[in-house]
């Protein structure tokens, strides 16, 4: 249990929390770090729930759980972050680590509002603010056709992934009959920000100073991508166990066309490595569907999962 210091300021107590190892932020790559983090460690989140956005998406078709409880997270609200001091504010108190995780996530404001459309929509040409967010506009895209919908796409065929993957995605979009259009009228919204702490350059270690990590979607420069995200909280945490290798990101995602095939990309690209991958089977979207599953039971711990 974490170590408590209370002292007496202007007649009114101040409680700050001591603790070995604070991790922000219950989703993928908190929870990761969370579980790869050997000795005493502290959780916090707003909420104590994971969410697994795949399985989210996946509702659009068919009615998929996506939520599973967290018993084990302090339910506390950030505020305040201080990087040199090593100290948390909480709408609750303040505490002071030795290791700090940063993985608040950031937010797509009208996601909601846009899955929704998806659904209840007949025409549609999907999109994305971003770049980086091409391939959720994709499996959006995908999944809507396997409603029966005129789908269109705004947006290249994950050409930033390599040419292994442009070449696989040009070829699923025309199999299934979904042409390109150049301006979108459903667009994936930007991932943005906490107010109180920005997008963050890391070095190798994904550390932003000896000690703090900022990881997941908060990486400046880097999509945002759930299966990346929780290789950074896995690689933080086992890094703070002692851990003396470097992270090596990697773009690991299966865009699901619906139809009873998937495709599975992996790609260096984004980081300078022209190593690309991509694979077409029925195999890839029975994984996903597997996958869906196992991070609800697994509640967020990606496991053997790495490997794959």
């Amino acid at each position: 249990m974490p170590k408590i210091i209370c002292f007496q300021l202007f007649m009114h107590f101040r409680v700050i929390t001591l603790v070995n190892s604070l991790v922000l932020g219950a989703g993928y790559a908190g929870l990761n770090a969370y579980y790869n983090i050997r000795g005493s460690k502290t959780l916090i989140s707003r909420a104590r729930t994971f969410t697994f956005y795949t399985a989210m998406l996946r509702n659009l078709v068919r009615p998929t759980k996506y939520t599973t409880s967290l018993g084990f997270v302090i339910e506390e609200e950030v505020k305040e972050i201080d990087v040199d001091s090593k100290t948390v504010k909480t709408d609750r108190g303040k505490y002071e680590a030795d290791n700090i995780v940063v993985s608040l996530g950031c937010v797509r404001e009208g996601m909601e509002k846009l899955l929704e459309k998806a659904k209840n929509e007949d025409h549609l040409v999907i999109g994305s603010e971003d770049m980086l967010d091409e391939y959720l506009a994709l499996q959006i895209a995908f999944y809507a056709k396997r409603l029966g919908k005129d789908v269109k796409y705004s947006g290249s065929p994950l050409s930033w992934l390599g040419k292994n993957v442009e070449e696989k995605v040009t070829h699923l979009l025309g199999k299934y009959g979904i042409s390109a259009y150049e301006k979108a009228n459903l667009v994936v919204p930007r991932c943005r920000p906490p107010d109180f702490f920005n997008f963050a350059k890391v070095n190798e270690n994904l550390e932003v100073k000896e000690g703090v990590y900022v990881v997941g979607d908060l990486i400046y420069g880097w999509p945002k991508l759930g299966e990346l995200a929780m290789r950074t909280g896995r690689f933080a945490g086992r890094r703070i166990s002692g851990y003396k290798g470097r992270f090596e990101p990697v773009f690991i995602f299966i865009l699901d066309t619906g139809m009873g095939e998937g495709l599975h990309i992996r790609s260096k690209v984004p980081w300078g490595n022209p190593w690309n991958v991509a694979k077409v089977s029925r195999v890839r979207s029975l994984m996903k569907r597997f996958i869906e599953k196992y991070y609800i039971l697994r509640k967020g711990n990606m496991g053997f999962l790495f490997y794959l």
